[in-house]
C-alpha cells in the first residue's frame, strides 16, 4: 500500500504506517479567529470537544492545529472525508508542520492528547530557527514626545530626548503585575517588558552602572530601613509621589542572595528608604550591594525605558531614530506548555519574547526538544518533569529565571530518568533573578548534562542534585562574575546525592578578583560527597575543586593551569557544622531516612552511605586525589582536621608537563595553549587527560 495526498491534513501512508500532516502558516496563525482558539474560554472540555479542520480547508492556524491533538482521533479521520478516513483513524504520526514567518501567541500553547491519540508520534516542525519565530510579544506603536509634566520628572540630560507610548494605543492592556522575586522565591513569569529591535532593554535605574551599598540601617539588620551614600533622594521622593513603581534590587545581606521588591517610602529630610514587607528572607546588612530601578526620574541613559502602571506607559530613551516594528512588548505569560502528552517532538524553531517559560512540560516521557532558540524570556527556557526526554542543540539567551531546569528519575528506587542537556548554548540565563538561577538545573537520578557551551552568568552554571548524573564535555566560562560563595558546577547539603561523574569538562575564566577566594570551579557545598571529578581542565579558576567537608569524591586526572588552589578541603563536619552532621533533626540526617539508606538500592549502590551514622560522621572520609596535574598554581589546601582522612597521591608538576604550545605557563589560557606535547612525561606516567587537551597525533 502507498498513497500520498499532499493538502493540509493529508495521509502519507507507507506499508503500515501513516502519518496526518497539518501544515500550518504565520498567516493562519495571526488571524484573529487562531488567536481565540488560545483564549482562555476556549481550554479544557471546550478544546477537546472542538471538530478538527478539514484536509480542504489548505493551511491553518497553530492553535486549530493543536486543537486536532484534543479532539478524538475519530474526528480527526472524519474530518479528512473519503478514503483519507480510514488513514487517519489508524495513523501512527501527526506532523505540524510551521512554514517560516512570525507566529504572534500570547497565550499559551497547550498540547494536550485525547486519549485516542496516546501511543501517536507528535512533531511540531519549522522551517529554521531563523525563519519560524513564535513570538509572545506584540508590536508597541505610537512613540511621541512627552507632555510637560512628565518632561520636569526626567533628569535634565533625558529631557528631548525620552518619548512616550500609552499602551491602550496598541490594544495593550495586560500589564501583567510585579511581584518580589529572587533567593528563595519560586518563579513566577514577570510583567510586561520592553525590547528593541529584538533585544531587551534596559530598565531605568540608579547607579546607571555597578551597585550602590548600603550605609547605615535606621531600624537594624532586622529592620525595612536603610540609607545609601549620594542617592538621588529628591527624585526617588518625587518617583514615590507620583507612580509608585519604585523598586530595589539587591544583596540585602549576603552575596550570594539577591532579591528585588518595592520600595514602600522616600524620606529626603533623614536620606532614609523603606522597604516594602516583609523584609528579605536574610535581613539587611551596611555594605552590601543594592540598586533603584523603575522611576522616570532615573531614565538618564540611551537605551533606558519606564514602566507606568498607573498611566499604562512605555517611556523610552531610543539609541537610535525609531522605526516601525523596532519596539515590542512580552505579553504571553509562556509558549509552549505540555500536560501529560508524551512522545512529542518540538523543533527548528525560535521563540521570543514570553513573560514566563518557553517549555512547560509537566510528566509524560519522551520529549525532544531539537534545535530551538529560546530568548527573551521572562522564566527560564525549559522546565521539565519529563523522563527519557532529550533537549539538545538548543541556543538560551536573556532568560530572567535561569536556563533549563529537569527533574527526571526516582530517587527512592534509584531509576534513571535518562533526560539529557546536549549540544547546546546557553548565556546571559539569569537576567532577573542572579543567584541560583544556573544555566542547567538537574535533580533526579541517572541523567545527562552533556556538550554545552555556557557563559555569562552571574552565579553558577549547573546545578545538579540527585544520583549517578554524568556532566560531561561541557565549556563553561566568565560565571560566578558577580557573587561569591558560589561555583561555576554546584551542589550541597544532601549525604545521599551521590555517584555524579563530572568529567572532561573544560572551564575557564571563573569568578573575579573582586572575589578571589569565594568563587569555585567544581563546589561540592556543606559535605556533599560521593562525587567523581576527572579528566576536566581547569584555566584561570580562583579554586578550582572546593570539597566542603564532604566525603567519597575522586578527584583524579585533572590538569589544572593557572588555579589556586587546585583542590580545596575541609573539615567543616568537624568544625562549625558539626551540628548539621549529628542533628537527627537536620536537613542531612532527615534525607537518609527519606531513601532508607541502609536498605537496598542505596545500601547496595553506595555501600558506604550505609554506615554514615555510625562512622564518624561529619569526618571527610574516603576523599582520594590522585594523578592530577597543577601548573602555576597550589596543588592543595586542606584544613589540619581533614589532612588525616584525605589519600593524596602522584600531582605532576611542570617537570611532568608539557605543552605544544612554548609560551610563558602564566599566559596560558586558551585551549589551544593548553594541549599536551605528543611524549609529555605524565602521560608516560598513567595521566589521563581530557579530551579537550589530548595531545594532536
Amino acid at each position: 500500500m502507498f498513497r500520498m495526498i499532499t493538502a493540509a491534513g493529508a495521509m502519507l501512508c507507507v506499508g503500515t504506517a501513516s502519518a496526518m500532516t497539518l501544515h500550518v502558516s504565520a498567516a493562519m496563525t495571526n488571524t484573529a479567529a487562531d488567536a481565540q482558539l488560545g483564549a482562555p474560554a476556549a481550554s479544557g472540555a471546550a478544546v477537546a470537544a472542538a471538530p478538527a479542520v478539514p484536509a480542504s480547508q489548505g493551511e491553518m492556524g497553530l492553535r486549530a492545529a493543536l486543537r486536532v491533538l484534543a479532539s478524538p482521533r475519530a474526528k480527526a479521520a472524519a474530518a479528512g472525508g473519503g478514503e483519507s478516513n480510514a488513514a487517519n483513524a489508524s495513523a501512527d504520526r501527526v506532523d505540524i508542520d510551521l512554514g517560516p514567518g512570525t507566529y504572534r501567541i500570547e497565550a499559551p500553547l497547550r498540547v494536550t492528547l485525547d486519549p485516542s491519540w496516546r501511543g501517536a508520534a507528535i512533531t511540531i516542525s519549522g522551517a529554521g530557527e531563523d525563519k519560524t519565530t513564535l513570538s509572545g510579544s506584540r508590536v508597541l506603536n505610537g512613540f511621541r514626545p512627552v507632555d510637560a509634566d512628565a518632561a520636569r520628572r526626567l533628569p535634565e540630560a533625558a529631557r528631548g530626548h525620552v518619548l512616550v507610548a500609552k499602551l491602550a494605543d496598541s490594544g495593550i492592556s495586560d500589564m501583567g503585575t510585579f511581584e518580589r522575586h529572587g533567593f528563595g522565591i519560586p518563579r513566577k513569569p514577570e510583567p510586561l517588558t520592553l525590547l528593541y529591535r529584538d533585544n531587551p532593554v534596559q530598565i531605568a535605574r540608579w547607579p546607571d552602572t555597578g551597585y550602590a551599598t548600603i550605609d547605615t540601617l535606621p531600624d537594624g539588620e532586622k529592620g525595612l530601613k536603610f540609607t545609601v551614600r549620594d542617592a538621588p533622594y529628591e527624585a526617588l521622593a518625587n518617583a514615590m509621589k507620583t507612580s509608585h513603581d519604585l523598586r530595589a534590587f539587591g544583596y540585602w545581606a549576603r552575596d550570594w542572595a539577591d532579591t528585588t521588591l518595592e520600595v514602600d517610602a522616600v524620606d529626603p529630610a533623614s536620606k532614609a528608604v523603606t522597604l516594602k514587607a516583609p523584609a528579605p528572607m536574610l535581613g539587611l546588612k551596611q555594605g552590601q550591594r543594592m540598586v533603584f530601578e523603575n522611576a522616570l526620574e532615573l531614565l538618564d541613559r540611551p537605551g533606558e525605558w519606564y514602566l507606568d502602571t498607573q498611566a499604562k506607559a512605555v517611556y523610552f530613551w531610543p539609541p537610535a531614530p525609531l522605526k516601525d516594528g523596532d519596539t515590542e512588548v512580552s505579553m504571553a505569560s509562556g509558549m509552549f506548555v505540555l500536560d501529560n502528552a508524551p512522545n512529542v517532538t518540538i523543533r527548528n524553531l525560535a521563540i521570543d519574547g514570553v513573560r514566563g517559560n518557553g517549555f512547560q512540560i509537566n510528566g509524560a516521557a519522551n520529549i525532544v526538544v531539537d534545535h530551538a532558540t529560546v530568548r527573551n524570556a521572562g522564566g527560564v527556557a525549559v522546565w521539565s518533569t519529563a523522563a527519557d526526554s532529550h533537549f539538545r542543540f538548543m541556543h538560551v539567551s536573556n532568560t530572567g529565571e535561569g536556563g533549563i531546569v529537569i527533574f527526571a528519575g526516582n530517587r527512592k528506587t534509584l531509576a534513571p530518568g535518562n533526560t539529557s542537556v546536549e549540544d547546546s548554548v546557553i548565556h546571559d540565563y539569569a537576567t532577573r533573578s542572579r543567584t541560583y538561577r544556573p544555566a542547567i538545573a538537574v535533580s533526579g537520578v541517572g541523567d545527562r548534562i552533556e556538550r554545552n557551551h555556557i557563559y555569562d552568568g552571574p552565579h553558577t552554571a549547573i546545578i545538579f542534585a540527585g544520583n549517578d548524573h554524568r556532566i560531561a564535555g561541557n565549556e563553561i566560562d566568565h560565571v560566578a562574575r558577580e557573587v561569591d560563595d558560589t561555583g561555576a558546577i554546584y551542589s550541597g547539603r544532601d549525604w545521599t546525592s551521590r555517584g555524579t561523574v563530572i568529567e572532561d569538562n573544560f572551564m575557564h575564566d571563573i569568578g573575579t578578583a573582586d572575589h578571589p577566594t569565594a568563587t569555585m570551579g567544581i563546589y561540592l557545598d556543606d559535605q556533599a560527597g560521593g562525587t567523581t571529578i576527572r579528566r576536566n581542565l581547569f584555566s584561570k579558576v580562583n579554586q578550582a575543586v572546593f570539597i566542603g567537608g564532604g566525603r567519597d569524591n575522586v578527584i583524579e586526572d585533572n590538569l589544572f593551569v593557572n588555579c589556586t588552589p587546585a583542590i580545596h578541603v575541609d573539615s567543616r563536619g568537624l568544625t562549625w557544622q558539626r551540628a548539621l552532621a549529628t542533628s537527627p533533626s537536620g536537613p542531612l540526617q532527615q534525607g537518609l531516612a527519606l531513601v532508607n539508606f541502609t536498605q537496598p538500592p542505596y545500601s547496595t549502590h553506595y555501600p558506604s552511605l550505609a554506615t554514615m551514622l555510625t562512622d564518624a560522621p561529619g569526618a571527610p572520609k574516603g576523599n582520594v586525589i590522585r594523578r592530577n596535574a597543577v601548573i602555576n598554581g597550589t596543588p592543595t589546601a586542606i584544613d589540619n582536621k581533614a589532612q588525616p582522612y584525605i589519600d593524596v597521591q602522584q600531582t605532576f608538576g611542570a617537570g611532568e608537563v608539557k605543552f605544544a604550545k612554548a609560551m610563558p605557563d602564566e599566559a596560558r589560557s586558551s585551549l589551544d595553549d593548553l594541549r599536551l606535547a605528543p611524549g609529555t612525561p605524565a602521560l608516560q606516567q598513567g595521566f589521563d587527560v581530557s579530551t579537550f587537551a589530548r595531545p594532536a597525533r
